[in-house]
């Protein structure tokens, strides 16, 4: 990735959709009318469309100009190799010394987080202690009061220039080819992700023994055609956050279903995690499947301490009659509703205000 292109820039659509780039409509003039029709019929074709491979459960892209696509136009999917974005390749040639490249990747950004933040750390702690010292003999000093008024380490103190040396060890010979550095990373999609592409964009081509799937053929093979299957809880559930122009990721770091961005990773962190639950229309099943207030207070704690807001996502479950009478997909999702409920813990000694 370039530094002199902007995320903003880089990362201009929220889905691998875009809108046709015609140019300006002088309307007296003629050849302005032919020229916008010239445009409008080569654009026709505005979805960004990737080929997904479906073998043995899994879902994952090989194609590297595909997978540049998934995650730069609304950061689908996750590198094997990776933390979220397929950036293998790239720390491995550098490792290895085989290119250029003056950015840093998200892995090594990560890391130069972490050895800043326990530096900054150890000075708070020292500063803290000076403090003590000093109120004790009744002595106030600005210069400590400010810098432990900084609660939190921020992105432009951290240090980026780093002295990268190669690490060229004898088992790295069978990553080459002539020379070059096989990219063996792969972008490894969850199944509701690759439904919503074929789906609701069809945006994507997914490929299983050798035969495109249709969407209806998709589902019939991750759904068990249960009225509550837990894959069509959270499929609507993500399609509705992602209809609704939220960036959907996994959240299983953090003991829930998803995490809700603005805007993506690389922007900011997500704002909300989700955990999806049933809602039956007989109130016996909802005590049948009910979570008790020791699992809620867990994951709330958990949510809490990485300072994000935990949405309970409560999805209506048709009856199975109705669900089996739909004959298609965009009826049987129709017939789910989705309800949230923003649960927050209350601590006294933090609440007054």
């Amino acid at each position: 990735m370039s530094k002199s292109v902007p995320l903003s820039q880089l990362h201009k659509y929220s889905l691998p959709v875009h809108p046709i780039d015609l140019p300006d409509l002088i309307p007296h003039n003629p050849i302005s009318w032919v020229l916008c029709l010239l445009a409008y019929w080569r654009s026709s074709t505005v979805v960004a469309k990737t080929t997904i491979h479906f073998k043995d459960g899994d879902f994952f892209v090989t194609n590297d100009e595909d997978i540049k696509t998934l995650w730069r136009d609304g950061f689908f999917g996750k590198g094997i190799f990776s933390r979220s974005e397929a950036t293998w390749q790239d720390r491995t040639q550098k490792r290895l010394g085989l290119g250029e490249f003056k950015n840093l990747t998200v892995e090594e950004i990560t890391a130069l987080r972490r050895e800043e933040r326990k530096k900054f750390k150890k000075e708070r702690s020292k500063l803290e202690a000076k403090q003590a010292e000093l109120r004790k003999a009744g002595i106030v000093d600005p210069f400590i009061e400010e810098r432990l008024g900084l609660k939190n380490l921020r992105d432009k103190d951290i240090n980026i220039n780093v002295k990268r040396e190669i690490d060229f060890r004898e088992e790295d010979n069978d990553l080459l080819e002539d020379g070059k550095l096989k990219n063996l990373e792969q972008l490894q999609l969850m199944p509701v992700e690759t439904l919503f592409l074929k789906f609701a964009l069809n945006a994507a081509d997914v490929i299983c023994d050798g035969s495109n799937l249709s969407a209806q053929q998709l589902f019939n093979k991750i759904s068990s055609h249960r009225a509550d299957d837990q894959f069509i809880l959270n499929y609507v559930s993500y399609h509705h956050y992602r209809s609704l122009g939220w960036c959907v990721r996994s959240g299983i770091k953090f003991g829930t279903d998803y995490l809700l961005y603005k805007r993506g990773p690389p922007f900011h962190h997500a704002e909300y995690a989700t955990i999806i639950l049933p809602n039956y229309k007989d109130e016996e099943e909802n005590e049948r499947v009910a979570k008790d207030f020791i699992w809620l207070s867990s994951i709330s704690r958990v949510i809490g301490g990485v300072r994000k807001n935990l949405v309970l996502v409560f999805v209506d479950i048709p009856s199975q009659e109705e669900f089996d009478a739909q004959p298609d997909l965009e009826s049987l999702f129709k017939l789910y509703k989705i309800s949230e409920v923003l649960y927050r813990r209350w601590v006294p000694n933090k609440n007054r205000d």
